[in-house]
């Protein structure tokens, strides 16, 4: 049974996935949380952080795919750890490092979470994550999301966004893979912008790409099915 590993993003944590698991029931998928760490000071630390757990938990092999943060997770595991990696993954993430004007953005909000905590932040990122049109439709689903992250430690949620703001350009990282790498992309996400990251898929020489044409920064949540879809295409081509 081939393993599947799912990183989570910054701001939820390793629930995110659940609604995958019924899809995937032929692979051993595991859901590592990162949400409520503190320990971790940059990218390079949290991968390392996650070959402990893998080497702890037994697993000599997987697929890794990581949402937004757990992308760059990813790229810096893929650079440390290729021999751990059949296969790795980029949902709704990208293998850039921030431009000046995402920076000083990033820097006025870590300002804002250092003062207002990270809850404040979560109820402003929150809705953000989902298309206007998913948000309009499912009103209900945005507000548990709000509701439940808002309740993430400041600290912890303030470090992930530390590591975010330091973590360097890894294009490299695909340019080199020896492995297939998929990436997901929403069309309506304001985060990870689809138009800037799509000639990203150019650079791997086995890529495997969806466009979730209705999904904005959560695509297993906004289009569960369709998601589902090709991670299980992509696994039994490896």
């Amino acid at each position: 049974m081939k393993t599947l590993v799912l990183i989570h993003g910054h701001g939820v944590d390793a629930a995110i996935w659940e609604g995958l698991k019924p899809y995937l029931q032929e692979y051993q998928v595991l859901t590592p949380d990162f949400s409520t760490e503190t320990k971790y000071k940059d990218i390079e630390a949290y991968a390392d952080g996650l070959y402990e757990w893998l080497t702890e938990t037994g697993i000599k092999k997987c697929v890794l795919i990581g949402h937004s943060m757990g992308g760059y997770l990813t790229l810096a595991f893929a650079e440390k750890y290729p021999e751990l990696l059949e296969g790795f993954g980029l949902f709704h993430s990208t293998a850039y490092a921030d431009d000046d004007a995402k920076r000083e953005q990033r820097k006025k909000t870590l300002t804002f979470m250092e003062t207002h905590g990270a809850g404040a932040f979560i109820k402003q990122s929150g809705p953000t994550m989902y298309s206007e049109a998913f948000a309009k439709a499912n009103p209900e689903i945005v507000k548990n999301h709000v509701d439940k992250y808002v309740q993430l430690p400041t600290d912890a949620v303030i470090a992930g966004f530390k590591a975010i703001m330091t973590r360097p350009d890894r294009t490299q990282v695909l340019q080199k893979a020896t492995v297939p790498v998929l990436f997901i992309f929403g069309e309506e996400d304001k985060l990870i912008s689809f138009e800037k990251n799509i000639d990203l898929t150019k650079l791997p020489q086995n890529v495997h790409t969806l466009i979730l044409e209705k999904s904005g920064h959560m695509g297993m949540v906004e289009e569960t099915a369709s998601t589902a879809k090709v991670i299980e295409e992509f696994m039994e081509a490896i």
